[in-house]
């Protein structure tokens, strides 16, 4: 599905960047909290709800006040909201939208941007998307790691410079040693000092030093070829990232697409409510029927208006379902793009799988058993002998009396650790279990690919089954229904036997449309359990599928 939309990506990025995505940027994590201005959620208040249903008591002294029976007001329909919103000439932030419009991302000019397709929003998201943006930061974070290690291959050189100065005062009794003339003092830690001396002078000393480890019989390069793989895994885990957020947003789209064509489809059974209502009165006024048959209607009426009800209200949440897996602000009003396409799949079980051996994740695990390898072989190498060229160099200048003293070292030392109680040995035992434990991942991850490639095929499969078996209850449930109509304006038609007509008609029309969006889902899913949802190759680049 991507694939088909790769060369538009790049104009598609820049014009959602230039105006669709005002509200898509944040300074503080607290605008992502707030809703945006002029959003649905800002406009919302409590003159919107209905009043709170009326005590017992206040409908009794009600009716002893004024003597009549209360009636309870009936719920504004669709169109009545809808006419009454347009006589009150709100601007557009303000008005209300329309059931069967499409909500719109909101430009900072004020006016509505076109509504997102489905490769738009996945476009969008992975530009947008936080949890992306931490995995870009995670590849970047083992590039780094992969650096440190690679500069202990290279010499380390060190320097230093001070200035300060001594005072030393050797007097008292002195020491006498028969057969030698002169007489000292001792001072621990310096030796001998002559005896009446007197010596007060200021120094710098310089230092430089170089250190080179020359070998180290391959401690290094393992540890540098486990940052590589590190690399690798890091840029293998942001894709899958990246194929997690495509996913979240495909199914996150096709659950508004199935939650609006339900909303659609209560708004129907609303009307014809209304409609069978309407023709129940009338046959009353008549005395073809009794008036318990409109209280049926109208209780039909509720019914439908309730379910309405919470269509909208699923409608609402699949919006925010929406705008949380591309990153937008989750209160903002996002618009998508409906579709009649109902794509075919022709891909076999065993093609799914031989796709799957692919993903990502069996990438990773297979990095990570050579990973483990080449710890094995750094612990087996930390029974070497390590190989290290040392020099230094020191310029002493004293400045009274004036001297100096430069001092020249360097040397080739070779280092050795004989026995440290049995440490290497059990970091090399240790080393080959994080390779059988790898190796039992990889088996495992295998075997969760396999499974899951199995469980969403059957799925997809079923799903598509589902719109062939629901279509035909369409047709028959729309004819009874119609029957049924046109006997009850004769009045020889029950009010059950309307009510059921009307119930099985909306029924059947909501399993067709949960059947086309639970196999466009499911063709996502599986896309997604093969691996060959669409990715960046390169953290803004250009999507492709491997």
């Amino acid at each position: 599905m991507l694939s088909a939309a790769r060369p538009q990506l790049c104009c598609i990025l820049l014009s959602l960047t230039a105006g669709c995505t005002h509200h898509a940027y944040f300074s503080s994590p607290a605008e992502r909290i707030l809703p945006p201005p002029g959003g649905p959620a800002q406009t919302a208040s409590a003159e919107d709800l209905p009043p709170s249903p009326k005590t017992a008591a206040e409908k009794k002294h009600k009716e002893g006040e004024s003597g009549s029976e209360e009636t309870l007001p009936s719920p504004r329909t669709t169109d009545e909201k809808e006419h009454k919103s347009g006589e009150a000439e709100k601007t557009p932030e303000q008005a209300p939208s329309r059931p069967d419009a499409p909500i719109q991302i909101m430009a900072s000019n004020g006016v509505a941007c076109q509504p997102l397709t489905l490769p738009d929003a996945i476009a969008l998201a992975f530009q947008l998307q936080p949890r992306l943006k931490a995995a870009v930061e995670n590849i970047r974070q083992a590039q780094g790691k992969q650096d440190i290690v690679f500069a202990t291959f290279l010499p380390i050189a060190t320097s230093g410079y001070s200035v300060g100065g001594f005072d030393l005062n050797a007097g008292g009794a002195p020491l006498q040693i028969p057969g030698f003339p002169n007489s000292f003092n001792f001072i621990p830690g310096l030796g001998t000092v002559p005896f009446g001396l007197n010596i007060k002078t200021g120094f710098e000393l310089a230092e430089f030093k170089l250190q080179w480890l020359v070998c180290d019989f391959g401690r290094r390069l393992g540890r540098y070829n486990q940052a590589g793989l590190a690399t690798d895994i890091a840029q293998l885990q942001t894709q899958r990232a990246y194929q997690t957020v495509a996913n979240d947003v495909a199914t996150a789209y096709y659950q508004v697409l199935r939650t609006r064509s339900l909303r659609r489809i209560a708004s129907e059974s609303v009307r014809r409510a209304e409609d069978d209502l309407d023709v129940a009165k009338k046959l009353a006024k008549g005395g073809v029927v009794e008036r318990e048959k409109v209280l049926r209607a109208k209780v039909a009426l509720a019914q439908t208006q309730r379910a309405h009800d919470v269509a909208e209200e699923a409608e609402i949440v699949a919006v925010a379902a929406l705008n949380l897996a591309i990153g937008l602000n989750v209160s903002a009003a996002t618009g998508v793009v409906d579709t009649a396409d109902v794509p075919s799949f022709k891909l076999g079980l065993a093609d799914c799988l031989q796709a799957a051996v692919d993903r990502r994740e069996f990438q990773v695990a297979r990095k990570s058993i050579q990973v483990a390898q080449v710890g094995a072989r750094v612990a087996g190498a930390d029974f070497a002998p390590r190989i290290v060229a040392d020099g230094s160099l020191f310029d002493f200048q004293q400045s009274s009396p004036r001297g100096h003293a430069d001092l020249a070292l360097g040397f080739i030392k070779l280092e050795w650790g004989v026995f440290e109680g049995g440490k290497r040995v059990a970091e090399l035992h240790v080393a080959d279990s994080r390779i059988r434990e790898a190796m039992a991942q990889a088996d495992s991850i295998a075997d969760t690919i396999a499974f899951q490639v199995n469980q969403t095929y059957r799925q997809m499969v079923v799903a598509r089954k589902g719109i062939d078996r629901s279509r035909p209850a369409v047709d028959q449930a729309r004819e009874t229904y119609r029957l049924v109509v046109a006997r009850s304006r004769e009045g020889d038609a029950t009010p059950a036997e309307l009510t059921e007509a009307e119930t099985s008609l909306t029924r059947a029309e909501q399993d067709y449309a949960n059947s086309v969006y639970d196999y466009l889902t499911a063709i996502e899913r599986l896309q997604y359990a093969m691996g060959a949802t669409a990715t960046p190759l390169t953290p803004g680049g250009h999507p492709t599928i491997h």
